[in-house]
């Protein structure tokens, strides 16, 4: 007979297991699991009740991203950053100060006169085309349309008052759109002062002097996209604002307000406010009209062949298809605020897009 073969001792024991998943470590895996689960939950949980305060910090260091340039401007001049950053945010209250009075307060007051007028301009406008002897005439002068204009007008004054603040309206449900502005400038100041720790700890943290130039390259597209377009809307509301007071247009504020804002849309913003200026002055007359038409697609061609090459010079790599849709779903996903953003941010993403695929293609090779 066969001797009995010995038995396993206990490091045998150990080894064989090892083989295999064993209980304990099937339970630390699920134990594992659940608590990054929970993790999540309570992150997405928190994300969501802080929504508020998170777009507002996020809007603040947009700002601080896009006014980055004139601070390194200031910086260069022998400023020191902090008194650069206070200088900008001081300037960046004087033109919001002459803005409120200029054309904000004013252009609200005119959204009700607009209102309740709303009725005698659809009839001058119905009277241009041939009145009730046409359809358009017709349909202009129902007193249905007139209602329906009339509340659409009365909804104008929170899309400007939503639209002026879109920046600033994290928390103006809670706050109140002035408080949550400067909120917004003090978020603006403080990420404006940490922004060389910012990026000294965003440089740390990816290592490879490449990386470090991607991130550079897509702050400076963000930055100067941000400043390059507040100084555009700028000039075609004040550009407007001036045309409506010399050629007598009803409601000049409220239209140089419209203007600024569209004006800050890709592709169709310039046409919408041209649509809504053209179609004001109607009411009053045909010359009007045209002259308000000619004068918008002079003003345009201005900025499309002079003032945007200069102000934007390459920041802005995208074709008209690409910006339309970036828009499209900024707007889906953030309303007005994801709009106005959705470029820069695009831009940013195309330039980090193509340095990794360049690297992966060098590495390829």
């Amino acid at each position: 007979m066969r001797p009995d073969p010995p038995a396993p001792s206990g490091d045998e024991h150990a080894r064989a297991g090892a083989g295999g998943p064993t209980l304990g470590r099937v339970a630390a895996v699920v134990l594992v699991g659940a608590l990054v689960v929970l993790a999540v939950v309570v992150v997405v949980v928190v994300a969501l009740r802080a929504r508020q305060a998170l777009l507002l910090a996020f809007t603040g260091f947009f700002l601080a991203v896009g006014f980055e340039p004139g601070v390194v401007r200031l910086i260069r001049h022998g400023l020191r950053r902090g008194l650069a950053v206070a200088l900008l945010a001081l300037g960046l209250l004087a033109v919001a100060a002459v803005l409120v009075a200029v054309l904000v307060v004013p252009g609200l007051r005119q959204v009700g006169e607009l209102v309740a007028q709303a009725p005698q301009v659809l009839d001058r406008i119905a009277t241009r085309f041939g009145g009730s002897s046409t359809s358009l005439g017709t349909t202009l002068s129902d007193p249905a349309t007139h209602a329906q204009v009339a509340a659409v007008s009365q909804q104008v004054g929170q899309v400007l008052v939503s639209a002026l603040t879109a920046v600033f309206s994290a928390l103006g449900l809670l706050l109140g759109g002035a408080a949550a502005a400067l909120t917004t400038l003090v978020l603006m100041v403080y990420f404006g002062l940490a922004m060389p720790r910012l990026h000294a700890g965003l440089t740390r943290l990816l290592g490879r002097p490449d990386r470090v130039a991607t991130l550079d390259e897509a702050l400076a597209r963000v930055g100067g996209y941000v400043s390059g377009q507040v100084l555009v809307s700028l000039i075609a509301g004040g550009a407007s604002f001036v045309f409506f007071l010399l050629a007598g247009v009803p409601y000049p504020a409220l239209l140089a307000l419209v203007v600024a804002l569209f004006d800050a849309l890709p592709q169709i913003g310039a046409f919408l406010a041209s649509l809504i200026g053209t179609a004001v002055a109607l009411s009053q007359s045909w010359g009007l009209a045209v002259a308000t038409l000619a004068f918008f697609c002079a003003y345009q061609a201005i900025e499309n062949y002079l003032i945007a090459p200069r102000v934007f010079s390459r920041t802005i790599d995208l074709s008209p298809l690409a910006a339309f849709v970036a828009v499209l779903v900024g707007a889906s996903l953030g309303g007005l605020l994801g709009a106005l953003v959705a470029l820069p941010v695009t831009a940013a993403a195309k330039i980090v897009l193509a340095r990794v695929l360049a690297a992966r293609r060098a590495r390829t090779a």
